[in-house]
C-alpha cells in the first residue's frame, strides 16, 4: 500500500469518526434517556461524574470532549445546551430549563444554580463562576460587548468575568465584560452591571449601584 493510499485511508477514518460523532450526538439529543446521553459523552471523551442527570433535549457540544468535565450529581434540565469547548461544572450544580452556555472557556463551581433560560457567553474571554453562586432566570453574563468590526466598525471589547462564591444574581440581570462580582454580593433583578461589585453589597438599577450592605 502506497503512502498516498495510507493518507487517503487515514482521512476517510477521520471523516467516519466525525460522522459517527454527529450520529451519536443527534441520537443523544432526541433520545430522552439520561443514561444514553452519559454513555455517548463518555465515549466521546468527556468526564461525567456519578449521578449526573441529563433531561430530554439537553445537549453538550465541544471541539474536544476531553476538556468537558461534569462533577458528581450535576443536573442538566430539559432543553439546556452546553456548547463550550473547555467547560468544568462542579459537583451538585444545577443547570435550569433551556439555559444556554456558549463559548471557549467556562468554569462553574460546586453547588451552583444556573436558572431557567440564563445565557452565559464566553466566546472571546473566559468566565469563572465560583462555588454556591445563584444566577436567576433569563439573566445574561457575557465576556464581550457584542461589537463586530465587520458590521459595526468598532473593535470588540472582551475581558474575563469572575463571579465569586455565594454571590447572587437576580432574574433578568445583565453582567457585562470585565466584571468581578465579589463574594456574597447580591445583584438585583433587572440590574445592568457595568462596574465591579464589592463583596457583601446589594446593587440594583441601570446601571447597577450600591444600595446597601448585604445582610448575610
Amino acid at each position: 500500500m502506497t503512502e498516498r493510499q495510507n493518507e487517503r485511508d487515514d482521512n476517510q477514518m477521520l471523516k467516519n469518526i466525525s460522522f459517527a460523532k454527529k450520529i451519536l450526538l443527534g441520537l443523544s439529543m432526541y433520545i430522552p434517556s439520561s443514561a444514553f446521553k452519559k454513555t455517548v459523552l463518555k465515549l466521546l471523551g468527556a468526564h461525567i461524574g456519578k449521578n449526573v442527570y441529563f433531561g430530554p433535549g439537553s445537549l453538550v457540544l465541544s471541539n474536544d470532549y476531553n476538556n468537558v468535565y461534569l462533577g458528581d450529581n450535576v443536573f442538566v434540565a430539559p432543553g439546556a445546551l452546553i456548547n463550550v469547548n473547555k467547560v468544568t461544572i462542579g459537583e451538585s450544580s444545577h443547570l435550569g430549563y433551556q439555559c444556554l452556555l456558549v463559548g471557549e472557556s467556562l468554569k462553574i463551581g460546586s453547588r451552583c444554580n444556573i436558572s431557567n433560560r440564563t445565557f452565559i457567553e464566553c466566546s472571546f474571554s473566559p468566565i469563572i463562576i465560583e462555588d454556591e453562586v445563584t444566577i436567576g432566570a433569563s439573566a445574561m453574563v457575557s465576556s464581550h460587548d457584542g461589537s463586530y468590526k465587520q458590521t459595526h466598525g468598532l473593535e470588540m471589547k472582551a475581558a474575563p468575568i469572575s463571579i465569586r462564591r455565594k454571590s447572587f444574581i437576580g432574574n433578568n440581570a445583565i453582567v457585562l465584560s470585565g466584571i468581578e462580582i465579589g463574594e456574597k454580593a447580591i445583584v438585583g433583578a433587572g440590574a445592568v452591571v457595568t462596574k465591579n461589585v464589592e463583596s457583601m453589597v446589594v446593587v440594583c438599577g441601570v446601571p447597577a449601584k450600591v444600595i446597601k450592605i448585604a445582610d448575610l
